[in-house]
C-alpha cells in the first residue's frame, strides 16, 4: 500500500496537510517556489510529497524572518524543478497582468472596493472585460491578489532594511519609516478591507489575518525591548500585547495626520518615539 503521500494530492489536500491556505500557495507558485501542480484541465490540478516538502521549507524560513526574494536563493537544490511549467504565462502575458494589478491597487486605495467597477480598471489599463478574465475569475480574486501583493512587498522591504539592526526600539522606528515613506498602499488597502467587510466575511478573515501578522512581527521587538529593559509595561504578557497594537494602529492615524495637518514621517515618529519609555501602571483608585 502507497503511503499517503504518494498520491496525487488536491489543494484542499494541501492545505490540511501544511496549514497554509490556497492564496498563500498560488502566490508561492506565482513567485516560482513551488514545483507546479500536473494539471488535468483548466481548473483541475495535483500536488505532490515534494510541494508538501516546499511548502513546510518555506514556512520555516519564513517563521525565520526570510522573505521570499532570499528563500529562493537559499533553496538552490530546487531551482532547477521550481521553473514555470511550460503552461504558464508568458513574459508578456505576466506583465498584463501585473499592469491590471498596479492600477486595481490604485483604483481601490481611491474608491474602495465596492465602489470599483472591473470596467472601470480595464478602461484604465486600456483592455477589454474579455482580457481581464483572462487572468482573473472575478473582482474578488482580483482583490486579494492585490492585497497579498502589497503586503508582500511592504514584508519584504521592511526586512532588508532592518535584519542588521539589532536594537529593538530602532527596529520598531525602521518598520514605521518604511511603511510611511515607502508603502502606503499598504494602510490603503488595510482600510479598503475593513469598509468591504460587511459584504464578505472572507474579506474580513483576510483582514484579520494580515492585521494579525503585522502585530506578531511588532510583539517581537516590543518583547525583546521589555527584557532589556528598554520600555517598562506592567507584568503581564497582555501588556505587550495591547502596546503591539497601539503601535500598529499608529501608522494608520498617522497617514490621516499626514494628509490633513501636513506633517512628515520623521516629525511624527520623533513626536512618538518617546512612547514605548512610559511605565505603563493601573490608574491609582480613589
Amino acid at each position: 500500500m502507497s503511503k499517503p503521500l504518494d498520491k496525487p494530492l488536491r489543494i484542499s489536500e494541501l492545505e490540511e496537510l501544511t496549514g497554509i491556505n490556497r492564496r498563500t500557495i498560488h502566490y508561492y507558485l506565482d513567485k516560482g517556489l513551488l514545483t507546479p501542480p500536473r494539471r488535468t484541465g483548466k481548473t483541475m490540478a495535483y500536488y505532490g510529497s515534494v510541494n508538501v516538502e516546499e511548502l513546510r521549507e518555506i514556512r520555516r524560513l519564513r517563521d525565520e524572518g526570510y522573505p521570499v526574494s532570499l528563500i529562493r536563493e537559499m533553496m538552490p537544490g530546487r531551482m532547477e524543478v521550481i521553473r514555470p511549467a511550460p503552461e504558464a504565462e508568458s513574459g508578456a502575458r505576466s506583465g498584463r497582468k501585473q499592469q491590471i494589478m498596479d492600477k486595481a491597487v490604485e483604483l481601490f486605495a481611491r474608491k474602495g472596493y465596492n465602489q470599483t467597477k472591473i470596467s472601470e480598471i480595464t478602461a484604465a489599463v486600456g483592455v477589454g472585460q474579455s482580457t481581464f478574465y483572462l487572468y482573473f475569475p472575478n473582482k474578488k480574486v482580483l482583490f486579494l491578489e492585490c492585497v497579498n501583493q502589497v503586503f508582500q512587498a511592504m514584508f519584504e522591504d521592511v526586512w532588508e532594511e532592518i535584519r542588521h539592526e539589532k536594537h529593538p526600539l530602532r527596529r520598531l522606528r525602521k518598520r514605521a519609516e518604511v511603511i510611511m515613506k515607502c508603502h502606503p498602499q499598504f494602510i490603503d488597502m488595510l482600510q479598503v478591507l475593513r469598509m468591504a467587510v460587511d459584504d464578505d466575511p472572507s474579506l474580513e478573515a483576510r483582514r484579520k489575518e494580515i492585521y494579525t501578522s503585522v502585530v506578531e512581527t511588532v510583539k517581537g521587538d516590543v518583547v525583546k525591548a521589555v527584557e532589556l529593559g528598554l520600555i517598562h509595561p506592567m507584568p503581564g504578557e497582555m501588556d505587550t500585547g495591547v502596546l503591539s497594537y497601539i503601535l500598529v494602529g499608529f501608522l494608520e492615524t498617522a497617514f490621516l495626520i499626514m494628509r490633513d495637518q501636513g506633517y512628515t514621517v520623521d516629525e511624527l515618529l520623533d513626536a512618538v518615539e518617546i512612547m514605548p519609555h512610559f511605565q505603563f501602571r493601573q490608574p491609582t483608585r480613589k
